[in-house]
């Protein structure tokens, strides 16, 4: 049937769906761009983030080297802050980790992101307001496991509080138990979450990827990690 002969109605209607299908495609197209941005932009901030921390270590080992040899030894002086316990350990964000991490939360609550991109939602153990934060799940021998790399950070605290927390993607939102593994249990977790993720969690390990399991025996106070229970 040519145009000539389709009905008016008809036609508007086929012109208003290839518009939505145009718009959809364009909006397709901009999410998946802007998550390759975000992903090019963890990475090249994490990657500078290791390069300050060396150059910063290799300041401070000079330091102690010349005042080893030009100052008399005094006993050690205590403080605080080294006696603060690991369990304490928190990698604060700053203002642009921040703002990468509210607009990639965006992305995943509207449905965008790769496969172990997920919105965690947990309710605040003070105000009761539920709080939001995007997540990688690691997926190891049929389990699912939360591994907050910047250590006891305010939603790990919640969601220990809580004792659930919920995941979401695009209109699919799960909730879950969670279970706090024991120091011992974290080696094995801890060194898969690094090994699949190091492109953006490297800068928060003193380790690097590839590392045997038994290196993060010693770290395993400093990460909480904890494995999801479906909630039936």
């Amino acid at each position: 049937m040519s145009n000539d002969r389709v009905p008016a109605h008809i036609r508007a209607l086929q012109i208003a769906a290839q518009a939505v299908g145009a718009l959809a495609v364009g909006a397709l197209a901009i999410g998946a761009l802007a998550i390759g941005a975000l992903a090019i932009g963890r990475l090249v901030i994490g990657r500078s983030r290791i390069r300050r921390l060396q150059i910063d270590e290799l300041v401070v080992a000079r330091l102690q080297v010349t005042d080893s040899l030009t100052t008399p030894s005094t006993p050690a002086v205590k403080n605080d802050r080294a006696e603060k316990p690991e369990s304490e350990h928190f990698n604060q964000p700053t203002t642009l980790d921040r703002a990468f991490n509210k607009l990639f939360g965006l992305l995943v609550g509207f449905g965008l992101g790769l496969p172990h991109n997920y919105l965690l939602q947990v309710r605040g153990r003070k105000s009761g307001r539920v709080y939001s934060t995007p997540v990688d799940v690691l997926s190891r021998d049929g389990k699912r496991y939360l591994v907050p790399p910047r250590g006891y950070t305010q939603w790990v605290r919640n969601a220990i509080a809580s004792g659930t927390v919920s995941l979401k993607k695009g209109r699919r939102s799960e909730e879950f138990g969670i279970r706090l593994l024991s120091d011992d249990e974290k080696p094995e977790i801890l060194k898969a979450y690094l090994d699949r993720y190091k492109l953006t969690v490297q800068r928060y390990f003193p380790v690097p990827a590839g590392s045997p399991t038994e290196t993060f025996r010693p770290l395993a106070g400093q990460y909480p990690v904890f494995e999801l229970i479906p909630q039936r």
